[in-house]
């Protein structure tokens, strides 16, 4: 199915953060690469993006199991707009 042309000009990105639920603060963002014709398309990998982040926290060097537990990380996103609607 194409799109309607309500979406031709309009793309949605993904924008990943981390965040801790003890300090309420959210200090790491990151725009992926990602854009998206629809918002739902968006939404849908926006869980997935995020579920993978988080499971792959310990695999980097900056974050071990004990300081995701103690400072309760989540990983948060959201779909940004971009465009203008025709």
């Amino acid at each position: 199915m194409l799109p309607s042309l309500f979406y031709i000009f309009m793309k949605f990105y993904l924008v990943i953060y981390l965040c801790s639920i003890i300090s309420g603060q959210c200090p790491s963002n990151s725009i992926t690469a990602m854009s998206y014709d629809t918002h739902y398309d968006c939404v849908v990998d926006g869980y997935r993006v995020a579920h993978n982040t988080f499971k792959n926290l310990e695999e980097t060097e900056e974050f071990e199991r004990d300081q995701i537990e103690r400072e309760k990380y989540v990983i948060k996103f959201e779909c940004k707009q971009f465009g203008e609607k025709t």
